[in-house]
């Protein structure tokens, strides 16, 4: 990715709940931000279903999680998070959620965007579905003028990224080299107590994946994506 060398560079991750931005390019954004890269992040849903203890309810749940996800952006130099706070399972890729995207790429400018692969096989969780459809359809929505045309009356003017970068992807084609940053990766999740303090072996689940990722390009440990020019 390229941009003149007075303007910062810019990557804007949306994710469909807290963690999932540092499971999809955790290492890839530890890497960004020691290079100066400006990160914001968007977590469409609080997460507030995202526990099997009968002792959580879904208030205290949304708080917890939101705490935990800034503290992992935090961890991998992220400075700005912001929350669409939709229940989550809730979601879908509507007109609504699209245009709300849209404004948010056109506000932060990003160079790049991360985001979820919506056509992966047998994806399970429609959220992760529904984000990254609206993600695709509302950068479409972001770079070209005559979409929403009432935002350019108020100097909100059109936006188009360099790259989409979609993680789990089913067919990936680029792979970022996170061989020194895997570590925060993995300090960066382990923020997430409420998902993972009792689940077994996730941290080295998560090391062997990069690893697998990272081999075949020739890193020790790697992600992998699938880059779209838009």
């Amino acid at each position: 990715m390229t941009n003149p060398a007075d303007e910062p560079r810019r990557v804007l991750v949306i994710g469909a709940h807290p963690d999932d931005n540092e499971f999809g390019c955790g290492g890839t954004i530890a890497k960004f931000t020691q290079e100066g890269w400006d990160i914001s992040y968007i977590i469409c849903t609080n997460g507030n279903k995202g526990s099997h203890d009968p002792e959580m309810n879904s208030y205290r749940l949304s708080e917890l999680r939101e705490v935990e996800q800034r503290a992992a952006a935090a961890k991998l130099g992220v400075k700005r998070v912001v929350f669409l706070r939709y229940n989550d399972g809730e979601l879908e890729p509507t007109l609504a959620l699209r245009a709300e995207i849209a404004l948010y790429i056109r506000h932060f400018k990003p160079h790049a965007v991360f985001s979820h692969d919506p056509w992966k096989h047998y994806m399970l969780h429609p959220d992760h579905r529904a984000v990254g459809f609206a993600v695709i359809e509302g950068i479409v929505s972001a770079r070209d003028h005559l979409y929403m045309p009432g935002l350019s009356q108020i100097g909100i003017g059109v936006w188009r990224p360099q790259a989409l970068y979609l993680w789990s992807a089913e067919q990936p084609d680029h792979t970022e080299d996170i061989s020194a940053t895997l570590d925060l990766k993995v300090a960066a999740l382990a923020e997430h107590h409420s998902q993972l303090d009792e689940v077994d072996g996730w941290a080295d689940r998560v090391r062997q994946r990069a690893r697998e990722a990272g081999q075949p390009a020739g890193y020790a440990a790697g992600e992998v994506f699938r880059r779209m020019t838009v």
